[in-house]
């Protein structure tokens, strides 16, 4: 067994086991609704996840799908995230639905090349619906999943951008194991938020600690 084989498996086990305990629940995420988890991650662009939930649900009860959300006026769309700010994404998500309602029947499709047809849908939000809703072995990278593959597992770029690195995308995805994909993603997710943040990370409370790059 090589030395980076076992490396993701300490990883991998060590994470899930935090996740086990440690896990924060959202309402996207007790759904499989393509829909639904595609309003979510429009919703959560550079914006802190907590702020979300109440947008969210108002959002899901007044269009539940993507005809219902194509007809709707932008100013309600808008009045509904304007505590979240960006409001330019009330024009994003109305655009989305229509491109689901007039060229896929009012369904999201599953497959990357489909999605990124979608109005706003790039590599993130293509790759959270592929995986989230669909079941597929898809990894979303953001800046927050690399800043944990970088600090454990010493991965870097030279691009500008490095969530627009295709062969660092590749190198976290070969980490990945090939069950329980949506697990894993949300534990990168909830351990980058709550433990490997961005400044001030807490490596004393941290299961990965012994084996991470950026410690040894």
């Amino acid at each position: 067994m090589s030395n980076e084989i076992e490396k993701a498996e300490i990883f991998w086990n060590e994470l899930l086991k935090w996740y086990r305990e440690n896990s924060r629940e959202f309402p996207w995420r007790s759904t499989e609704d393509p829909f639904h988890i595609l309003v979510a991650e429009f919703l959560l662009q550079q914006t802190h996840v907590r702020k979300v939930e109440e947008a969210y649900i108002e959002i899901i009860r007044r269009y539940p799908d993507p005809a219902g959300l194509a007809e709707a006026e932008i100013e309600e769309i808008e009045d509904i995230i304007k505590p979240l700010g960006l409001i330019y994404r009330a024009e994003r998500i109305i655009n989305a639905a229509k491109t689901i309602a007039e060229k896929y029947e009012g369904k999201v499709p599953g497959s990357a090349e489909e999605l990124k047809e979608i109005y706003g849908v790039g590599q993130y939000i293509s790759g959270a619906v592929r995986c989230y809703a669909f079941g597929e072995k898809a990894v979303p990278v953001d800046t927050n999943v690399i800043r944990l593959f970088r600090r454990f597992f010493g991965f870097s770029s030279d691009k500008i951008r490095p969530r627009t690195d295709g062969e660092l995308r590749r190198k976290i995805k070969s980490t990945f194991p090939d069950v329980n994909i949506k697990d894993c993603n949300f534990a990168v997710l909830d351990f980058a938020a709550a433990v490997c943040t961005a400044s001030n990370p807490k490596c004393g409370d941290c299961p990965l600690s012994t084996e991470c790059a950026e410690n040894n």
